[in-house]
């Protein structure tokens, strides 16, 4: 099976399968093949070498991406592929503190927090230290989102609080010594010029930022708790004073594939400079495209390949130009927004793009479903047209159209579980709970479908309650009545999952939903639901109904997004994603919508805490100190 796979390679691609020994760095543009190539290599370590599966570690971006490499290495080597260690970086460095937990006190004992933990640790913080600039005294909180979004950032860049100050430290010396910070002349002269004065604000909300990057890991430690990136930190933290640790997983792991390599971050990286710091020339192979940069900026990912050339001189460079996936126009297309020297060996046939222009998004929804279901009329696999966009609520308005005309389809993008329809519902109806006795949250609930109120019925009921000023739980049906007033006591004596699973039983919504069609896709945002009922509970055991809009109120308040999985390759339905999500996956028909100035492209955004320049190239520090 190897030969067959193998044969059909072209020449790049088989010298990067062919060179086994030392580090070699496979520049990949999109469509060249990169999976296959990574798949075949490890085949045929295992093939001319004595190594075994588990000795080889190859590290992806997504679980997705892991499991098409395993399914691919089935193919070639069957069932050795489930030995063959295949993991994100999160997941291998979960498996590490797994497999020697006594090195990891920090984390062994401890509870893992949600973001809405963070935000609360970080609220508190806030309001504790003294700070000028990032607690505005007209909204004391206003940074706070900002504030976690750096420190998660400086944590993926693999940077402890003490190693942050020394580049703010090192900033600040600098900064003073810029020859020309001031005017010299003019109507200006002894002013600090525009430029060095927002520099020096950065620096000075950095400086802030230090403070409570410190006293947020002091938070941390004392309640025994730590958040999403400290399992890839507390890894990094411990291979760099544990040698013996670090002897262990050298061992372990003899040859090293790092897939999209371009968005590593540091703290990656010096995970992986510290397993393969053992051989002057490791077998190191990593694969990746500083143009395909996704989640690090170009300038980051750039720096990714000078790190690696510098650590590597040795290092043998590969480009992948033959691109198997679109045809020379699109390349060519591709090509005048950035270089690309990839050129098409393509099955497909070379046709024009076509481009339209419309007055509203209301007719490009019309037109796009309306050449969907010629499309699909005409014999051509629903699952085989993909919708591609920017954000992911620009989905919403697309399915619409689509459900207008009849057309299966999936959303793929990631969506804010709380804007779910259903856990709308069930939350409306929690709140009147939670508000026993106030009309005002009554009054929603009345218009619930599962409640089985009329429209009209419950308008009258409301009308009445305020023609004859009566309270409106003396006018609601008895059973409603009762309903409430039993799910009332019930939230004022036991916990929140017991009320929540009570209420979705007995409101009629868990019946409702059952009669509907997508029962299961229903369910499974219900029971996303679910889980976030849980994770509060598991992070506050004593968690009762009141908790729950505690929690609604912060996300609501930072204007967070809880994230709801999507399902994703289902067939006989058209697929909608963000064009972030399409990365690495092929359609014959794709439509890219909203594609104009200000939304797709040339948008502004708002960085309201800017982190120093210096947290992305700190990497060329040796990680032994």
């Amino acid at each position: 099976m190897f030969s067959e796979f193998y044969e059909k390679l072209n020449k790049e691609q088989k010298e990067s399968v062919d060179i086994i020994e030392g580090p070699v760095m496979v520049v990949a543009g999109p469509g060249t093949g990169k999976t296959q190539i990574l798949t075949l290599r490890i085949a045929n370590i295992l093939a001319k070498t004595d190594t075994k599966p588990e000795n080889i570690l190859a590290l992806t971006f997504t679980e997705a991406a892991g499991a098409n490499m395993r399914k691919r290495l089935t193919e070639i080597i069957g069932a050795s592929t489930y030995r063959v260690a295949i993991n994100t970086f999160h997941g291998f460095c979960n498996e590490i503190i797994k497999n020697y937990p006594e090195e990891f006190p920090r984390i062994i004992g401890s509870r893992q927090i949600t973001e809405i933990d963070q935000i609360a640790v970080l609220e508190k913080i806030v309001d504790e230290i003294d700070l000028e600039l990032l607690r505005p005294f007209g909204d004391r909180f206003l940074y706070v989102r900002d504030i976690l979004s750096s420190i998660n950032e400086l944590k993926r860049e693999g940077l402890s609080p003490e190693e942050f100050k020394q580049i703010v430290e090192k900033e600040k010396n600098n900064f003073v010594q810029i020859p020309d910070l001031y005017h010299e002349k003019g109507a200006h002269k002894g002013k600090m010029k525009g430029e060095y004065q927002k520099l020096e604000k950065q620096i000075k909300k950095n400086t802030e930022l230090a403070q409570i990057y410190e006293a947020y890991e002091e938070k941390l430690t004392e309640q025994k708790i730590y958040d999403f990136n400290d399992m890839i930190m507390e890894v990094l933290k411990t291979l760099r004073v544990n040698e013996n640790l670090l002897l262990q997983l050298q061992e372990e792991y003899q040859y090293v594939l790092v897939d999209e390599h371009q968005d590593t971050n540091n703290a990656q990286n010096k995970i992986i400079e510290l397993l393969m710091n053992y051989h002057k020339s490791p077998n190191i192979f990593v694969v990746g495209d500083e143009k395909q940069a996704i989640f690090r900026f170009q300038g980051a990912s750039l720096e990714n390949f000078l790190y690696f050339k510098n650590l590597y001189p040795s290092a043998k460079l590969i480009n992948l130009v033959e691109n198997y996936r679109s045809t020379q126009t699109i390349l060519d297309s591709a090509h005048n927004l950035f270089s690309s020297d990839l050129h098409s060996n393509s099955k497909y046939e070379n046709k024009k793009i076509h481009t339209a222009a419309f007055s509203n998004s209301d007719t490009e929804n019309y037109f796009i479903a309306q050449d969907i279901r010629l499309k699909i009329d005409s014999g051509i696999l629903k699952e085989e047209i993909a919708v591609l966009y920017r954000d992911n609520k620009d989905a919403f308005e697309i399915a619409r159209m689509l459900e207008k005309f009849a057309i299966p389809h999936t959303i793929e993008s990631d969506q804010n579980l709380f804007n779910d329809q259903n856990v709308r519902k069930i939350i409306v109806l929690l709140r009147a709970v939670n508000n026993y006795g106030e009309d005002q949250y009554l009054i929603a609930a009345l218009h619930l479908d599962f409640l089985n109120i009329e429209p009209l019925e419950a308008y009258k009921l409301i009308r009445q309650a305020h023609d004859e000023k009566k309270g409106l739980y003396d006018l609601i049906p008895k059973d409603l009545s009762q309903k409430l007033s039993n799910w009332s006591r019930l939230a004022k004596n036991e916990n929140l999952l017991k009320v929540f699973e009570t209420v979705f039983e007995e409101s009629g919504m868990l019946r409702k939903m059952m009669a509907k069609g997508n029962v299961s896709e229903r369910f499974e945002t219900i029971n996303a639901f679910f889980d976030e009922l849980k994770g509060l509970a598991e992070s506050n055991p004593k968690a009762m109904l009141t908790d729950l809009f505690k929690y609604l109120e912060t996300i609501e308040k930072h204007n967070l997004n809880i994230k709801k999985k999507s399902r994703s390759g289902q067939k006989g339905r058209v697929r909608l994603m963000t064009v972030h999500r399409a990365k690495g996956l092929e359609f014959d028909h794709v439509y890219i919508v909203k594609a104009y100035q200000g939304h797709f492209g040339g948008r502004r955004s708002l960085d309201r805490l800017p982190l120093l320049t210096g947290i992305y190239t700190h990497n060329q520090l040796s990680t032994l100190r």
